[in-house]
């Protein structure tokens, strides 16, 4: 282990250094200045502060076994003390987000007769100094020029309080120095003037040799080689009336004059010892000021980088808000020839393009141009083979295209009055399958840059997806044009009556008779029309992978045209229910359709979940319809969510949430449309919703069936002789609990209890 007195060659100093070693009130502050990284053609030598500061820190702890100490550190692994010792010490490792003030007033309150800091710092100065005069031993490191008083004046510029100086006590300051040569150094005896100078710094000194070095090759001609600590011993006595005047026990010139006249150090550089820290300080600056130069070039030719990627970032991101605006266009318009206007006028722009084109496949191997821009309409065939357009782009990635668009006549550009210098074949794909290829040409640029290419191929795809969707609107479309024409031809023909009976025994149809089978599920439901039919629905969808779709919906109407409406909405919900799990997704989706088929007259509202048998999650949504009721035990639980009736308002005013809830075992989900809660009582009035909450916590114990059974007869003998006021449909979901599961019905047919 090293001890200090290794590093200091005077052994006159060792008094000082055994008062060094002592808890004592006040600050031991390590000065010293450490290389700073990056700077190149730096002139001060790295100080060793640190490794005098560990040095000394380690013989402090072993001079005084029962010290107890606070070390406040960025490091812990830095300080390699014995096992014995470090189980002593009580370690702050300031984490990032920290600072070593928050450490400092923690270990201001903890006791501790010594207290050792990494490194002082403007924001921490003030703490340690208060702590160091109020009486505790305080051992710190400061980076710094600077020796003996000049650091006091330092601390005070980095905004330590006058009045807190009384808490240092010592101030070791260290820096390394250049030896000299030992192979090129010879004695050297000074001139008059240097010698009385020698005897200002160290009056009484008798006369000795001192030595100087010309350079050799082993120097590089330089005259030094190696280096040597100097010290400064400044120590502060309590009550000092001007502490900023006060001298150093011995100053670092002094230590330096010593060192040369043992020939360890040219006399040049004790005497001028000053002047040469001055001369490399300001060399530090200049390195300092030419790397600030050079970072600021650095930042300034970094930000202009950054301003010409953010302005490129700026010009993509207007083309893709471009490309969501086409979008929405695309999406909000349901006329194929239209969208394919719409499409070849958007392609245009994107790519700065003067001529466009777009071919839709149709099903009997012909090729229909929907729409062109920039062409002589009366030059395009409208119809052509599909093979004809295929052949252009035979992939299904842009590929350039120089040549005249199939169904256009080639001719020279003397006639067509331009040369087609770009050109792009862009197929237009939906759901992974091509719809139909767009072609788009510049008689202006010579080729499309790859951000257009890759621009117009996103643009094709949603053009694509809107097409397609417009194409099955259009065949559904003529489907229900030729359903309502049917309808029609079949009220003239038939009787009122006979029609309405038709059409009840069509719904009773639609309406499951049976319902998919689940271990530990059961079904059942009920249904009583207002008239011959209605508007009310219910399913049970298989969707697969052991999950099943509950429905229940109302349509805003009665009779035929509601009956229609219901029809028309259970299979837009089953079609879609097969293709997405979400239950606000196939919704939304359902909304979509329906808004489209522009039934202004009419809504419906819906309530569609999805349960998992394994997990028993039941995953909903409720679009306006009535909330259901789920009794569990004796409570009473309201399924919550919010929604607005399907097929009454456009997308963006369309709002409906996804709810989730767990059932377990005995559970009875009741679904209800409003005739359930809106029956007319034998004294005229209705029969609130709370009526009828109140009949289904006491049937619990019944199994589906039963429980509908019950309701029904409940109702029908509230109601008596009035007229049904409204459509009542009822759905219930049993599953399965404990092994008592049905028993009270069966212990009602034979007298028991259960």
């Amino acid at each position: 282990m090293f001890r200090l007195r290794d590093f200091f060659q005077l052994p006159h100093l060792e008094p000082w250094l055994d008062q060094l070693l002592k808890i004592q009130p006040g600050m031991i502050l390590i000065a010293g200045k450490e290389a700073q990284a990056g700077l190149p053609g730096e002139t001060i030598l790295p100080s060793g502060r640190s490794a005098i500061f560990h040095v000394l820190l380690g013989e402090i702890l072993a001079n005084n076994p029962a010290t107890r100490a606070i070390i406040i550190t960025h490091d812990r692994k830095s300080y390699r003390l014995p096992r014995e010792v470090a189980r002593k010490m009580t370690f702050f490792e300031i984490q990032r987000g920290q600072t070593e003030q928050e450490h400092l007033l923690a270990a201001s309150h903890m006791k501790a007769n010594l207290l050792i800091l990494d490194r002082l710092t403007p924001e921490s100065i003030p703490l340690a100094l208060d702590a160091a005069r109020r009486g505790k031993r305080v051992l710190a490191q400061l980076d710094t020029i600077f020796w003996g008083a000049g650091v006091l004046r330092h601390l005070l510029e980095l905004g330590a309080p006058p009045i807190h100086l009384a808490g240092i006590a010592w101030i070791v300051t260290v820096q390394r120095l250049p030896t000299l040569c030992p192979t090129c150094k010879h004695p050297y005896t000074p001139n008059p003037a240097e010698i009385e100078r020698i005897l200002q710094i160290l009056p009484g000194l008798e006369p000795v040799s001192f030595f100087h070095a010309h350079g050799c090759d082993q120097c590089n001609g330089t005259g030094r080689r190696g280096d040597i600590s100097v010290f400064d011993l400044f120590h502060l006595p309590p009550e000092t009336p001007n502490p900023l005047a006060h001298p150093s026990q011995i100053s670092v010139q002094q230590y330096a004059l010593h060192l040369a006249t043992r020939g360890l150090l040219p006399l040049e550089d004790s005497l001028q010892y000053e002047t040469f820290q001055l001369q490399r300080a300001l060399n530090l600056l200049a390195s300092l000021e030419r790397t600030q130069t050079e970072t600021k070039t650095t930042l300034e030719r970094k930000l202009l980088e950054l301003q010409t990627a953010n302005r490129v970032l700026e010009q993509r991101t207007q083309e893709l808000i471009s490309l969501e605006n086409v979008g929405q266009t695309l999406l909000s318009t349901t006329d194929m020839h239209t969208l394919a206007t719409v499409a070849c006028q958007k392609a245009l722009e994107l790519c700065s393009a003067n001529r466009a084109i777009l071919y839709l496949l149709r099903p009997d191997q012909r090729a229909e141009v929907l729409a062109s821009g920039g062409w002589d309409a009366t030059r395009i065939l409208p119809t052509l083979p599909a093979s004809e357009v295929l052949d252009a782009n035979p992939t299904r990635e842009p590929l350039p295209y120089h040549q005249f668009p199939p169904g256009i006549p080639p001719r020279h550009p003397d006639l067509e009055g331009a040369l087609l210098r770009a050109g792009l074949a862009v197929p237009l794909l939906a759901q992974e399958e091509q719809v139909g290829l767009m072609i788009v040409h510049s008689t202006r640029k010579n080729k499309f840059a790859p951000g257009e290419v890759a621009l117009l191929q996103s643009f094709a795809n949603h053009a694509a997806l809107a097409i397609q969707r417009a194409g099955l609107v259009e065949q559904l479309r003529a489907k229900i044009a030729a359903l309502e024409a049917a309808q029609a031809e079949l009220a003239v023909k038939e009787r009122l009556e006979r029609e309405m009976e038709l059409a009840r025994n069509v719904q009773q149809n639609v309406l499951p008779r049976t319902f998919p089978q689940f271990s530990g599920y059961q079904f059942a439901a009920g249904y009583v029309p207002a008239r011959f039919v209605g508007g009310d629905f219910y399913d049970v969808i298989d969707l697969g992978d052991g999950k099943f779709g509950l429905a229940i919906a109302d349509v805003s109407d009665k009779g035929m045209p509601a009956a229609l409406y219901m029809t028309l909405t259970r299979s837009l919900l089953r079609a879609e229910a097969y293709r997405q799990t979400s239950p606000r997704a196939v919704l939304a989706r359902v909304n979509d359709l329906l808004m489209e088929l522009g039934t202004p007259t009419m809504f419906v509202t819906v309530f569609y979940a999805v349960l998992d048998t394994t997990s028993r999650g039941l995953v909903y949504a409720r679009a306006g319809h009535d909330r259901p009721l789920l009794v569990r035990g004796n409570a009473l639980i309201e399924l919550s969510g919010r929604g607005t009736p399907l097929g009454f308002l456009e997308t963006p005013d369309f709002h409906l949430s996804e709810e989730e809830i767990a059932l377990e075992p005995g559970d009875r989900l009741v679904l209800f449309t409003d005739g359930m809660t809106d029956v007319l009582c034998g004294d005229g009035g209705l029969m609130a919703h709370q009526h009828f909450r109140g009949l289904l916590p006491s049937l619990q114990d019944h199994t589906p069936e039963a429980f509908c059974a019950a309701i029904f007869e409940r109702l029908t003998s509230v109601q008596g002789d009035n007229e049904q006021f409204d459509d009542m449909a009822l759905l219930v979901l049993g599953v399965d609990g404990a092994a008592n599961f049905g028993r009270a019905e069966e212990a009602a047919r034979k007298g028991e209890s259960v």
